[in-house]
């Protein structure tokens, strides 16, 4: 058997920019006989599409007439060895992921509605799987908002995909920035004209290390023990109780990580929307049992939007000038389909 078959290999082998490409590269044939064409490797992590026809609609992303008008080729970039994207033959873009090595990882990746990026293919290479999805728009955080209604609409749709996989008992365990995405593609767009896309759609991905409980489980069995991966490779700020040996609630630390990640984005007007900033700090209390569910906090979200005057809700928001998302994420493999 080939000894790169295994995620761990994988990963070990795709260290940088030129052993990544390389690596996906072997393969390039194989994706090709399933009706997919990898993407040409630029600069570092930067790839351009494999010809210059237009991508066609998916419904699942989407310019706006400034950008689908503006020349010049569309690139993506991705520094996750685990990622790559790719074309069909009727010039959809996608992201081949590899998902698992046939080992059990406790993931499951069949929810395919709600907020969670939906999988359109599955492609199996010996013991490997990889998943194919849709290439969607921009990441949540280098993008930025024109107002305020905008921003809490993005949080309140991210939080309603946290409440509805826990309804179904799926906690994601990596609830960070760098894994929500929205339907407004990265590319040009008009600086004069900010407000471009009305409401898009945010997406959550990368479920590489979420868990799912069965239904006849006992309530109080549904725990998780330390970090997904061991402490001296796992760079994620973590929840106080996943830092003790103990066994505790994955959906509490879910809502930690949400509420950590969207505190951050909003602390610099929390003298405008202090109670949207009071619930994030609910959110990431110490003590599990003090913070609400995931369901309670998008419920009280929409509470506290729906209350908030119009000239709030159509203020400016402040870009950050130094917002820097390497709190969320501060090593290669956690860069997880990042538009450039």
């Amino acid at each position: 058997m080939d000894p790169l078959l295994s995620v761990a290999a994988w990963r070990k082998s795709a260290h940088d920019a030129a052993s990544r490409s390389e690596l996906w590269s072997k393969y390039r044939q194989f994706f090709q006989s399933h009706g997919y064409t990898l993407w040409i490797v630029g600069r570092d992590y930067d790839h351009k599409a494999p010809n210059d026809n237009p991508r066609a609609l998916d419904g699942y992303s989407y310019e706006n007439e400034f950008s689908a008008h503006t020349p010049g080729p569309r690139r993506f970039g991705t520094a996750s060895p685990l990622h790559f994207p790719a074309r069909t033959t009727d010039n959809r873009d996608v992201v081949i992921v590899l998902l698992s090595d046939g080992i059990p990882q406790g993931r499951n990746a069949g929810i395919d509605r709600n907020h969670t990026l939906p999988l359109l293919h599955e492609i199996h290479y010996e013991n490997l799987v990889f998943g194919v999805f849709p290439l969607v728009g921009s990441s949540f955080a280098p993008a930025w908002f024109s107002n305020i209604a905008h921003a809490l609409e993005s949080m309140s749709q991210i939080m309603e995909g946290v409440a509805f996989l826990h309804d179904h008992l799926v906690v994601h365990r990596d609830l960070f920035l760098s894994n929500f995405l929205s339907s407004r593609r990265d590319g040009c767009w008009d600086p004069e004209q900010k407000q471009d896309f009305l409401r898009p759609r945010y997406y959550i991905i990368d479920f590489e290390w979420a868990v799912q409980f069965s239904p006849d489980s006992d309530p109080a069995s549904r725990t998780v023990t330390g970090p997904p991966l061991p402490w001296d490779i796992y760079r994620r700020p973590p929840p106080p109780e996943m830092q003790s040996e103990l066994p505790y609630c994955p959906f509490k630390a879910d809502v930690w990580q949400v509420g950590k990640s969207f505190k951050a984005c909003i602390l610099h007007i929390e003298h405008v929307v202090p109670d949207v900033l009071k619930l994030f700090r609910q959110m990431t209390a110490y003590s599990a049992e003090d913070r609400p569910s995931a369901r309670e906090a998008v419920t009280q979200l929409n509470k506290i939007r729906n209350e908030l005057p119009t000239e709030i809700l159509q203020a400016c928001i402040e870009e950050l000038d130094d917002y820097d998302v390497s709190d969320d994420f501060r090593e290669y493999e956690f860069f997880d389909l990042v538009p450039s």
